[in-house]
């Protein structure tokens, strides 16, 4: 395991401290507690040994968490690994261990991902950063788009995004190159691991990395410029529509519910982004297209005297005189 002897810095330090800058505006933290979701992989062992540099300039306070998902039987030689490169780094380190369990509908990846982010809500930092980056994002975006998402979806992933409890996601490395990130871990000598799983074409993402992503690289000049700029591009588009249903909301909704009269006034696409929005502050998933478009025919086909009942997840959606209520089934 090596040991840095200078502090020199390189292109990734030079970005990082940026975003370092820009962190402790967001927190209102002078010295941003920084816990970096840690797997030993070339990504977050560079992103390890940029931040551990941040902390030796006394910008962060800095510790590293590291989920072992137990589902290799690599997995206790790859926690010894990252506890050991982090008492190189004298950074604070953490591991918690999860079970993985297959649920029905659900893939091992969204089940290790629940874990790993029910991990991240118990940490006791102001942020925890992750390493994702350009050809990450980019991936993201093809696999949202193959799901048929709408603009919340193909936003892809956010530099910084809150979350329902515990620190913020931050994404520092988001528009970093992967060529550039493999190219610090040579330059300053990094020891990394290799997770076997990720050449598996069985995950969809191993599937989008390796069989797709390469013929992307050889038809297009930079799929990893342009496609997270898709991914932003949508996410502004995101913004606005949530704005737009949020002005809606203010003009139909009241604590009976939404005045039916109003909503059947919207044109059909205004109706169903102002639908989605009403249902996801409830707390649950935006519903499906075919979910939410069964929703707007019941609505339109309902009146006063007619009952209206619709269900999702947890929720239901009933209309009581000319308002629509959400209530729990």
């Amino acid at each position: 395991m090596r040991k840095p002897s200078t502090d020199r810095g390189g292109p990734l330090d030079t970005r990082l401290r940026g975003k370092v800058r820009c962190l402790a505006l967001r927190t209102g933290a002078p010295l941003p507690r920084v816990c970096v979701g840690y797997s030993g992989g070339l990504d977050s062992s560079v992103l390890l040994d940029l931040l551990a540099r941040q902390m030796r300039a006394r910008t962060i306070s800095l510790s590293a968490l590291h989920v072992n998902h137990g589902l290799s039987a690599n997995a206790d030689a790859w926690e010894a690994h990252c506890r050991a490169a982090c008492a190189t780094l004298a950074v604070a380190f953490t591991a918690v261990r999860i079970r993985v369990r297959r649920a029905p509908g659900e893939s091992l990846e969204e089940q290790a991902r629940k874990g790993r982010y029910a991990a991240f809500a118990g940490v006791d930092a102001d942020v925890i950063a992750l390493a994702h980056h350009a050809e990450d994002q980019s991936e993201t975006l093809l696999l949202q788009m193959l799901r048929g998402a709408g603009p919340d979806g193909l936003a892809a992933m956010a530099e910084y995004a809150p979350m329902a409890a515990g620190p913020a996601i931050w994404r520092p490395m988001l528009d970093v190159p992967r060529a550039a990130i493999l190219r610090h871990g040579r330059d300053q000598g990094i020891a990394w691991i290799e997770d076997e799983s990720n050449l598996d074409p069985g995950y969809r993402r191993n599937f989008v990395r390796h069989r797709i992503w390469p013929a992307l690289v050889e038809g297009f000049a930079a799929p990893a410029v342009t496609l997270p700029r898709v991914a932003r591009l949508q996410a502004d588009a995101a913004r606005l529509l949530g704005e737009l249903a949020d002005i809606d909301l203010a003009t139909i909704a009241s604590d009976d519910g939404l005045d039916c009269t109003g909503l059947k006034s919207l044109s059909a696409s205004r109706q169903a982004n102002l639908l989605r929005r009403w249902i996801s502050r409830s707390g649950a998933r935006a519903p499906s297209e075919a979910r939410l478009l069964a929703l707007q025919k019941a609505i339109a086909d309902s009146t006063n005297d007619t009952r209206l009942r619709w269900v999702h997840e947890d929720l239901q959606v009933i209309r009581q005189r000319n308002h629509l209520i959400i209530r729990a089934v």
